[in-house]
């Protein structure tokens, strides 16, 4: 009989954003036939969408109270369950109880912030009963093993993975006409333009803009991404940088490899990154990177073959930075090979081969 996982998430199939990619990444490698896995989301409609033999993704329900309630009835129709899986630590509460009620072995995955900054008593009680914890970079598990009660060796590494279209290629002069941006060099920046996520540093950049257009008179800063705070950052752009960022809201994924070939560097002075899915697409594609001091950017920037780090509260060495790597040409696309699917999928399989040999634990402790 297959092995089957619950999932509890709050985004996979049909949502957007880099949890959603990590969890559908997940569940891709894990579905080897040998898997069945049952996605309990609260966000993100999987109707239409092709999932991998052997997972199923029930409809998004909104409310805490009845997305638990529906979660109960769902698990128990799903018996028996080898594992519950908890994509997000606000949702351990939930999936410790499953854990219980269905026998099963308890997973949690941890991103960044919601580790570093949810430090709830349950919360922090509950990720310390867990049987494995997956973090994705080495900053996310040292931060947590600093204030959990856990043993380290239920803690593990298992950082994102780039998708294969991200490959270099020739820059589209099409598309340079198409968004209008001159001869460059372009600065590129993607991600969500949250007010929740200012560390992503865009107002860093734009404030080290005019210095920069003194060397690269035809330098321009193009922002990617949409969300509540693209008005406010609009503004910022126009008095520190006018006339020098372009922002084109939100652009597919299917776009995105064209868009990083076009550009000349990517820049993002993340403060607080989990891992930064976005520095490993762009280097993929032969683009060198900027990015900031904090978090789990280090995994995703392991060296010079990709880039950089700095502290963007440091305007001048942010600036120093843009111009040395734009000098330096393109990335290694080598460089990014461990972060390759193949190897993604080798290391999702043997963790969890390692949680399956584990005896149920039932009651707290080691």
């Amino acid at each position: 009989m297959a092995s089957r996982i619950l999932a509890l998430v709050g985004d996979c199939y049909g949502a957007r954003g880099g949890i959603a990619r990590y969890n559908q990444d997940l569940f891709d490698a894990l579905a080897d036939g040998s898997v069945e896995i049952l996605i309990l989301p609260r966000h993100g409609d999987a109707s239409g969408i092709s999932l991998p033999a052997g997972v199923r993704q029930n409809r998004p329900i909104f409310g805490r109270l009845r997305f638990s309630l529906a979660a109960i009835s769902a698990a128990w129709r799903f018996r028996p369950v080898d594992a519950v899986f908890c994509g997000h630590v606000f949702m351990a509460p939930l999936g410790y109880l499953l854990a219980r009620l269905l026998g099963a072995r308890y997973w949690i995955q941890a991103h960044g912030t919601d580790v570093w900054k949810d430090r709830r008593g349950l919360v922090r009680q509950l990720i310390g009963r867990a049987d494995l914890v997956s973090t994705v970079s080495r900053e996310t598990r040292r931060i947590l093993l600093d204030w959990v009660d856990l043993a380290p060796e239920r803690v593990r590494v298992l950082p994102d993975t780039v998708q294969d279209v991200f490959t270099p290629g020739p820059a589209s002069d099409a598309l340079r006409s198409q968004l209008g941006l001159g001869p460059g060099p372009i600065l590129l920046t993607v991600g969500r333009l949250a007010a929740s996520e200012r560390y992503k540093g865009h107002e860093p950049v734009f404030s080290v803009l005019s210095r920069l257009r003194e060397k690269y008179p035809n330098l321009i800063h193009v922002v990617a991404g949409d969300g509540d705070d693209r008005a406010r950052l609009e503004r910022v752009a126009a008095e520190l940088a006018p006339g020098m960022v372009r922002f084109l809201g939100f652009v597919p994924d299917a776009d995105l490899p064209d868009l990083y070939r076009l550009a000349d560097l990517y820049v993002m002075p993340s403060t607080e990154e989990g891992f930064g899915i976005v520095y490993l697409e762009a280097a993929a594609c032969g683009l060198r990177v900027v990015g900031g001091k904090g978090g789990g950017t280090a995994d995703a920037i392991p060296d010079e073959r990709v880039g950089v780090i700095v502290d963007p509260a440091d305007r001048d060495a942010l600036a120093h930075a843009i111009e040395r790597q734009l000098q330096m040409g393109r990335a290694d696309p080598e460089a990014v090979e461990p972060y390759r699917r193949s190897h993604f999928v080798a290391a999702a399989r043997a963790l969890y081969a390692r949680l399956s040999g584990q005896p149920r634990r039932m009651t707290p402790g080691p």
